[in-house]
């Protein structure tokens, strides 16, 4: 019963759920042996984070709104493409967050205090 739409947000509703495992993981394996690493990229975290639960909630109200189409038609297919469009280009960003969280710490860690 899948449609295109619910295929595009489970796809990049996968590659953002990867991204924040992948950015847990890095946390728990620097937490204790680089702390700043991981405070270097706390913000961008919680936006990471952020991101994913909406694009989950977003994924769960297209599904009702498919099974409802007969209901409101013009109601079902808003909710459908808002999270389409979300997932398209706010969830299909989170890959290159993570990258910045992962391995974009030296611009900050490295960086001499006096400097900021």
């Amino acid at each position: 019963r899948s449609s295109d739409d619910a295929r595009a947000v489970l796809r990049h509703l996968t590659a953002a759920r990867r991204a924040f495992v992948d950015v847990v993981e890095f946390v728990a394996a620097q937490g204790k042996s680089s702390p700043n690493a991981v405070f270097a990229g706390s913000v961008p975290y919680l936006l990471l984070a952020g991101n994913l639960v909406a694009g989950w909630q977003l994924a769960r109200a297209l599904l009702i709104a498919e099974d409802k189409q007969t209901e409101d038609p013009a109601f079902m297919q808003a909710k459908v493409l808002t999270a389409r469009f979300y997932a398209d280009h706010v969830l299909s960003k989170v890959p290159g967050v993570r990258d910045s969280i992962v391995t974009g710490h030296r611009a900050v860690t490295d960086m001499a205090l006096e400097a900021f």
